[in-house]
């Protein structure tokens, strides 16, 4: 697991919160990743400045080096085409759920949100340990 990913103060359990993450990236059906594509769309549509605000937000919480790697690391095992919608949602899910303590509650519903309507959990994953 990326140092990035551990926070102080996490518990050792924090790492299952990860595991969760990657396990539900890699599980993804294709009716999965075609609705995650469409909320990602849509956000992004409606939210352009608000989702960049988080994106670079999460940078600064992580430190560009983190944050590039935990997205590309991310965005890489969702298998979508560099730069589709669910390439997008992967990277901005996990760049989130790194930065979780230092994201504001609305920017990290922001980035998570389209890949959390395939894995419903990660809306609440702002207040796991």
């Amino acid at each position: 697991m990326s140092r990035a990913f551990v926070k102080e103060g996490d518990s050792t359990a924090s790492g299952s919160l990860v595991d969760r993450f990657y396990q539900g990236l890699l599980g993804l059906s294709d009716p999965a990743r075609a609705l995650i594509g469409k909320r990602q769309q849509q956000a992004w549509l409606t939210s352009r400045a608000s989702i960049e605000a988080a994106r670079r937000d999460a940078q600064a919480a992580l430190g560009a080096d983190s944050y590039r790697e935990i997205f590309e690391s991310a965005a890489e095992r969702a298998g979508d085409p560099s730069e589709s919608p669910t390439w997008w949602a992967a990277g901005d899910a996990a760049t989130a759920i790194a930065a979780r303590r230092r994201l504001a509650s609305e920017e990290f519903a922001l980035l998570v949100g389209p890949l959390g309507v395939a894995l419903p959990w990660l809306k609440d994953a702002a207040n796991q340990t």
